[in-house]
Parts: structure tokens; sequence; C-alpha cells
């Protein structure tokens, strides 16, 4: 698929899924893992209670342990005593710290498992479990569990973004069939909608040299005609170059963009005053040179040209200026009309958008609009800033990198 805001967005669909495909996984992955673990530990700490116990509770005198159970004993005087193959370090512990029941203790750097039992005669027994290794093996299937988490998440997001894009094919073949279907239908358009403006125009004519023969009312029905034939055309010419906007990015051809708004200024200000609104360029006096299509960028421009005549009433203003500076370069359409409301510049970005208070406006058409303008700025290689405010009119600035050996204006 060629075209380039389709593309990314069939590869931001392909990186969704996969990252919902990884997220999915490493959710389940961590469930598991600690259910697994605390099935484990708390199956291991069971066997190894109930070994302690069973050993301490049934302790005889000579302190013979077993399953690896070391016993002590410390009498009503306080005299300690212990079993055989008791650790030193053990030996020493004093029982007295020790609850009754079970518990834990943590003696020369190793883990034990206890269990007290306090006898009728004063006396205390307490059997130690050393649990080191299985701490120990804990950690590493901590650990383990981690890593294997860790590489699971990573081959499901490979795995997902793989079946993401192959999920996605199919849309993408729809975008680049809808493109194509556009560009097919706006090309076969161009030229009977032509012909059709060039008849209205024609008819006109003959009735504006027919003087009082012809009729008020038709005159103002071929004057509409003649308006909504070229709307219909306009309409149809930004379609064409959208498609071809997608299929084909901007080639890098120098344009000088003081040079177009100098050239679009002076082709608009008949209409701009016969509305009764100032139309001026501010583009200083060097050069301001960018890589681009010419007619795309003009056609942009225009289209912001017209709407800021579109909502500014007769006595406004309204300044396109063109200046460079640290490698960029910012053509600007400033007006002093109705204005706009930030928040909403982004509604203003979708395809057949109207602004407010279009319906009290004279000459207000449908079209691609800001859309079409910020897809010929993105094709640049730029960008669309919009700013203003409600009543105290409004800013689109389309800021594009500046060609090499640009000699910016003040």
């Amino acid at each position: 698929m060629n075209g380039a805001p389709d593309a990314r967005m069939v590869r931001r669909a392909a990186i969704g899924i996969a990252a919902q495909v990884a997220a999915a996984v490493a959710a389940t992955v961590m469930l598991v893992s600690v259910l697994a673990y605390s099935l484990t530990v708390r199956a291991e700490h069971h066997d190894e209670e109930r070994i302690v116990r069973t050993v301490t509770e049934s302790a005889g005198p000579q302190l013979i342990g077993s399953d690896g159970v070391v016993l002590l004993r410390r009498d009503a005087s306080g005299a300690v005593r212990s079993g055989p193959a008791v650790p030193d370090a053990v030996s020493r512990l004093d029982l007295g710290q020790l609850r009754a029941g079970r518990g834990n203790a943590r003696v020369a750097g190793r883990e034990y498992e206890t269990y007290a039992v306090d006898r009728p005669d004063g006396s205390r027994t307490v059997g130690l479990l050393d649990v080191t290794s299985r701490e120990e093996s804990g950690e590493r299937l901590v650990g383990s569990l981690l890593l294997g988490g860790l590489v699971g998440i990573a081959v499901a997001g490979v795995a997902g973004l793989l079946l993401g894009r192959r999920a996605v094919q199919p849309l993408g073949r729809a975008l680049d069939l809808q493109r194509r279907f556009v560009a097919d239908a706006s090309h076969e358009l161009r030229t009977p909608l032509a012909v059709l403006h060039t008849r209205a125009e024609l008819i006109q004519r003959r009735l504006a040299r027919a003087g009082d023969l012809a009729d008020d009312r038709l005159r103002a029905d071929v004057a509409r005609l003649t308006t909504d034939t070229r709307a219909l055309g306009e309409v149809v010419e930004d379609l064409l170059l959208s498609a071809e906007l997608q299929h084909r990015p901007a080639a890098g051809v120098p344009v000088d963009a003081g040079d177009l708004v100098r050239d679009l200024v002076t082709s608009v200000g008949p209409y701009a005053e016969r509305r009764g609104v100032t139309l001026a360029a501010d583009t200083g006096d060097g050069e301001l040179m960018v890589h681009g299509v010419r007619s795309s960028l003009r056609r942009a421009l225009a289209a912001l040209v017209d709407n800021a005549l579109a909502h500014v009433d007769a006595g406004g203003s309204v300044t396109v200026g063109a200046h460079g500076g640290a490698g960029r370069v910012r053509v600007a359409v400033t007006d002093d009309g109705d204005g706009l409301d930030p928040s909403g510049a982004g509604d203003l970005m979708r395809r057949f958008a109207r602004g407010s208070g279009h319906a009290d406006r004279e000459g207000r058409r449908f079209g691609l609009g800001l859309a079409l303008v910020n897809e010929v700025v993105q094709a640049h290689r730029g960008r669309l800033e919009i700013s203003g405010s409600p009543g105290h009119g409004a800013r689109f600035v389309i800021d594009l990198p500046a060609a090499s050996g640009t000699r910016t204006s003040s």
C-alpha cells in the first residue's frame, strides 16, 4: 500500500494488536506465575510446619530429632540442652525469644522453620528445620518465572505483530482500493464537470446579453447553477489532490514560499476587494525556499485564504505572511474575523467539516478544507498550527522545513 497516511494507520493498528496480545500474555503469565508460586510455597510451608510440629511434640528426653529437625530444650531453671547434630550457632539460640507454636528464625545466615512447645513442668522444647535451600530455590523460581515471563511477552509481542499485520492486510487493501476509487472517480468527473461549468457560464452570458428579455428568476437560477458547478469542481479537485498526495508524497522541487504568497495575494486580491476585505502580503526581502510541489502548496494556502475571507466581515483584514528562521519556513494566514475555539481545532481537521457560523456566510462551500491542507502539509514533512479565540480572529500557520541555502527574511 503506497498511501503514507493509510500506511501509518495500518501500522498503528498492527502495533496496537501486538501490544494488546503482549499485554494479555503478560497478564496471563503473571497470573499463572503468581498462582503457581503461591500454591507451591504454601504446600511446602504446610509440609514443613507439619514435620516440625510432629517431631517437636513427640520429642523424648534424648532430644533425638528426625526428618532434618534438630531439638533444643530449656528447663524450668533456664538451662538449655541440645540434641545430637545441632549446629553450635543454633545451640546458642535464645529460646525465650521464640513464640509458642510455629515461627521462623535466622541463625548464622541460615533460615529455620521453628516450632516451640511449652510443657506443664515449665520447660520448653523447640524444633528447628533448616529451610535455607527451599528459600533459595524459591528465589530461583521467582527469577525463572520473571525471565520466562519476559521472554514470553517478547515472543508474544513479535507473534502479535506478525498476526496483527496479517489481520490488517484486508484493511490495507480496502483503503488502497478506496483511495484508487476516489482518484479514478475524481479524475473521470473532472472533465464532465468542467464542461458543465463552462456551459452554465455560456448560458449566464447569453442571458446577460438578452437584457430585459430574460427572466430575473432564470438569471438567478443560472447564477446559482454556475456557482454550484464551480463548487462541485473544487470538491473534485480536492479529492483528486488528496488521493494523489496519499499515493505519491510531495517531491523535492525548490519552491519560493515568499513568491508563492505574493502571487496568491495578487490573484485573490480582486475577490477580497469585492468583499470589502483588505488582503495583504508580508514576506520580507529574502528567499524562502522549501522542497515540495508548488501547485499543492498553492492549493493549500489558497484554501486557508479562502477560509479566512469567508470568516471576515467587510472592513476586516487578512494578512498572508512568510518568514524563515532556524531551518524552518513559516507561512501564516491571519485574520481579524469570527475567530475560533482552539479546543475545537481538531474537529476542523475532519473532512467536510464546517466551522461555526457558516450558515450566515455567503459563498461558503463544502470541501475537504483543512483536512486537505493538513494532508498537503504532512506530505511536505511539515505541520499545521491553528490558534485564535472566539470573536478575535484566527491564525493558521504552515510550518515547513527550509531548503538548504535558504536566505531567511526578518
